[in-house]
């Protein structure tokens, strides 16, 4: 049985090198210390979004 998190993941190759330069700058360099980890709590932040604006809408 294949877990997800065993399977990588492509990213775009522009998408990349703009993540690149922004981890690259300032304090982003401590806060973002690969491409990995910046994409890792760029998408948690996301979902969290996502999961809020879901669980406050009232179904009608």
């Amino acid at each position: 049985m294949i877990k997800l998190r065993d399977l990588p993941v492509k990213i775009d190759a522009e998408l990349k090198k703009r993540i690149e330069e922004f981890i690259s700058k300032g304090e982003n360099r401590f806060d973002y210390p690969s491409v990995k980890n910046f994409v890792d709590k760029a998408v948690l932040r996301l979902l969290k979004e996502v999961e809020n604006k879901k669980g406050g809408k009232s179904e009608e």
